[in-house]
């Protein structure tokens, strides 16, 4: 009697953590790209000469921190 149920509950509790696991793997994704993005228009910004070495360093490092901070 209880085989079934059993059985029931792995399958239901790995679809569970399947589902999960694509979920957090296309967020991470997708805001590795919004950094990604990021710090291609500073640099472009920086290449056009509308901010000076000081300010793309210190922005840069801005985002690069931003990605080291682990997120909730």
């Amino acid at each position: 009697m209880i085989e079934p149920i059993l059985i029931i509950a792995i399958v239901f509790a790995g679809t569970v953590w399947y589902i999960q696991h694509k979920v957090r793997k296309r967020a991470r994704e997708l805001a590795r790209k919004r950094e990604t993005a990021g710090l291609d228009v500073l640099a472009r910004r920086y290449a056009r000469g509308e901010i000076d070495r000081d300010e793309y360093l210190r922005k840069r490092d801005d985002i690069l921190e931003y990605q080291t901070v682990p997120q909730r």
